[in-house]
């Protein structure tokens, strides 16, 4: 969302260009087009598979400095739909996937009707952890959707990994920080009750002061499951709701072209992968828990950020409460036995609240405001 927000202030002047910085809240962008486009040449290849585009209609002319600066900070330049819906289609879904590394094989169904300009953005995020998993240690666990209902999944463990976490006793949340390479953290927060309210808990989360937060490193014996998430999107309605319909109607985009211009369509689709690979071999030197030791159990519905350490920047929000939602959930007295109370590491709850993204992949829209207003 923040990236199609600024690749159109780019294109933007006058009033619309004041209502996307305030939607943001930003006074002026040429620092983040910079810092955006860092982040594209970083982390672009093994770990973020990006694929960003503006397609106009045919017969508009582009500036010559927004193709510069198009190319100069997303190295990418608009593209002139030919006008066959068919042919177009094709030649999307074919570049999407090429840019993806075939991650996203089909990105859309159909063209939005009398398609005037349509922004699009892909990604698919590999995480490679700092610490990788032992393969031979991942096997068949359940996760606890709630106090009633568990699915099976694939657990990876380790025992003795190095991991940053603590429990915010004013949220009764915990938090914990799992290392990417790249100058990346993959945080999760979850709650300590069933019942929790979320926009609540992430409106007056401490975002600013996270980082000194989180204590030193220690060994822990960890449990999380192998993830993988995706979502697809048409923000329009989202852009909506934030103030921006100026956008859909009658925008002043000068600085793209002189003739007059509105957007039809603003399409995204994120997918998002964890498995055991990583960059160094954790220590683990066997599974069995132990009591005596720090212990993580990812294994209810948490909410989750990967922040780009450097900057604070989220690149990527989103909940998962069921990680095998094509598995039927089991009641736990008919096999899955609940979780004794000092093992309990981190309970979950059912996410409520505003929301950008769906499913098992959600940006709460007070987070992402906070975000944007702390950085």
């Amino acid at each position: 969302l923040l990236q199609h927000s600024l690749f159109l202030t780019g294109g933007a002047a006058n009033q619309t260009e004041k209502h996307l910085l305030e939607a943001m809240h930003l006074e002026s962008v040429p620092c983040l087009h910079h810092m955006l486009g860092t982040f594209h040449r970083r982390l672009t290849g093994s770990t973020l598979s990006l694929a960003s585009r503006l397609y106009l209609q045919k017969g508009f002319e582009v500036k010559e400095k927004f193709l510069e600066d198009s190319e100069k900070f997303y190295r990418t330049k608009p593209m002139t739909l030919s006008g066959m819906c068919e042919d177009d289609l094709v030649a999307i879904n074919n570049w999407v996937k090429e840019a993806t590394n075939g991650q996203i094989p089909t990105f859309l169904q159909q063209l939005p009707e009398n398609t005037v300009m349509l922004l699009l953005n892909a990604i698919h995020f590999h995480g490679f952890w700092r610490n990788k998993f032992d393969v031979s240690f991942t096997g068949p666990d359940v996760f606890h959707l709630d106090n009633e209902f568990v699915v099976p999944v694939e657990m990876m463990k380790a025992q003795k990994y190095s991991l940053s976490w603590f429990t915010l006793e004013s949220q009764d949340i915990q938090v914990a920080k799992f290392p990417f390479k790249s100058n990346m953290s993959f945080v999760v927060i979850v709650p300590n009750q069933y019942t929790w309210n979320t926009s609540h808990v992430l409106e007056n989360f401490p975002y600013k002061q996270l980082c000194k937060l989180f204590p030193k490193e220690v060994p822990t014996t960890v449990k999380i499951p192998k993830i993988k998430l995706n979502y697809q999107l048409e923000l329009n309605k989202v852009l909506s709701q934030m103030g921006l319909q100026e956008l859909f109607t009658s925008p002043n985009l000068q600085k793209i072209t002189d003739e007059p211009l509105f957007v039809s369509s603003i399409q995204h689709q994120s997918t998002l992968e964890l498995k055991e690979d990583g960059v160094e071999a954790s220590a683990a030197t066997s599974i069995a828990i132990s009591r005596s030791v720090s212990a993580f159990s990812l294994d209810r519905p948490f909410v989750f950020i990967i922040f780009e350490d450097e900057t604070g920047i989220p690149l990527f929000i989103g909940s998962v409460q069921n990680p095998n939602p094509n598995a039927a959930p089991q009641i736990k007295e008919l096999g899955f036995p609940s979780v004794e109370p000092e093992n309990l590491a981190l309970p979950g709850f059912p996410f409520q609240g505003s929301q950008f993204w769906k499913g098992d992949f959600l940006v709460p829209r007070l987070l992402s405001e906070s975000l944007l207003s702390s950085y």
